[in-house]
């Protein structure tokens, strides 16, 4: 999968952070599928990777959170 690095053209400053974070997270999620996809993985490497996402779904809710309570948004 190509991703590329593009800016969409945003002027509301709450949703350009919103999508920098999202683009952040985005990229965390990539490369930790990658991890997972290595081969001969042990299961303890498979659940530190696998632990690695946690972190990420509760970011990203609370940014969103954050964002849809923003009424300028």
């Amino acid at each position: 999968m190509q991703v590329s690095d593009r800016r969409i053209s945003v002027t509301n400053s709450m949703l350009r952070t919103l999508i920098d974070e999202l683009g952040t997270e985005c990229q965390n999620v990539i490369t930790l599928i990658h991890q997972l996809q290595l081969p001969d993985l042990s299961d303890r490497q498979k659940a530190e990777i696998l632990a690695d996402f946690l972190p990420l779904c509760n970011s990203s809710e609370r940014s969103l959170r954050r964002g849809f309570s923003d009424t300028n948004c």
